[in-house]
């Protein structure tokens, strides 16, 4: 079971999620901290904290992923990804350093970009991801980490209430490109013991990978199609617009589910 790629998933959820709730307007001051259950196939495979920071001139934030229940007897994965960014006049998002790392796959990995003239340069790479195809030079100018690529796609909820928009996301290793339009109103689904209910605002995504793709890999048409997701927000006091819960295709395993379990603005 491929937990890395489903881990760049989920970043890359939360990265629509958290962004776009913090430019939906009314945000506290101060860092808010959210827990998350990941469900594959309804079955609790993971667990996943976003800790996100906002302020005028810039933002940073992290994600940590780990494995949760049963799984937990068999895969050995902990991987934390931090941001740290500027917002331009425009209101576009300027990433500085995107840095993840952890154990996954049995290995100790890490891979860092730093951000110069709107093009990322990817300073470490351990190990080598020398079984993937690399991803051209010419394609990384303008490109974001997916920690930042949903801030200068959503910021439209603050200025229109839309989320719409389209950006190209590197990790280090794969491009990747993510479409986001909405909102509607619409109830959150019950189905995972969802903390929250009731109507809610959904932003829908699509997403797919451009390059990086693993050489001779049998699955690469799968990864090449569009992978459609969702997002509901729910204003909670205090907090404001909070993404609640996630859904997003995953390629190879299916239908990813990710539900709030608890958040707070320390």
């Amino acid at each position: 079971m491929t937990f890395k790629a489903l881990a760049f998933g989920i970043c890359l959820a939360l990265a629509a999620a958290v962004s776009a709730s913090a430019w939906a307007g009314n945000q506290p001051k101060g860092q808010v901290d959210a827990d998350y259950a990941v469900y594959l196939k309804g079955f609790h495979v993971l667990n996943a904290h976003a800790s996100y920071q906002i302020e005028p001139w810039g933002y940073g934030g992290s994600t940590q992923i780990k494995p949760a229940g049963l799984i937990s007897w068999f895969v050995t994965m902990d991987v934390t990804s931090r941001v740290q960014g500027r917002f331009t006049p425009d209101g576009n998002v300027q990433p500085v350093l995107f840095d993840s790392g952890g154990i996954s796959r049995g290995k100790h990995r890490h891979v860092r970009l730093e951000f110069s003239d709107d093009t990322p340069k990817v300073t470490d790479l351990q190990p080598p991801e020398s079984d993937r195809e690399p991803v051209p030079d010419s394609s990384l100018p303008h490109t974001v980490d997916t920690l930042s690529g949903m801030a200068h796609l959503l910021h439209s909820l603050e200025t229109t209430g839309k989320c719409n928009g389209s950006q190209i996301i590197f990790d280090g290793i794969r491009l990747s490109e993510m479409v986001v339009h909405g909102p509607v109103t619409a109830d959150i689904p019950r189905e995972q013991r969802e903390f929250y209910s009731g109507p809610g605002l959904r932003c829908d995504f699509v997403g797919r990978q451009l390059a990086g793709f693993i050489k001779d890999s049998p699955n690469r048409a799968k990864l090449a199609a569009p992978q459609p997701g969702s997002v509901w927000f729910y204003r909670i006091d205090g907090l404001g617009l909070v993404p609640v819960r996630i859904e997003f295709s995953h390629p190879k395993l299916g239908r990813v589910t990710v539900v709030m379990q608890h958040a707070v603005n320390r």
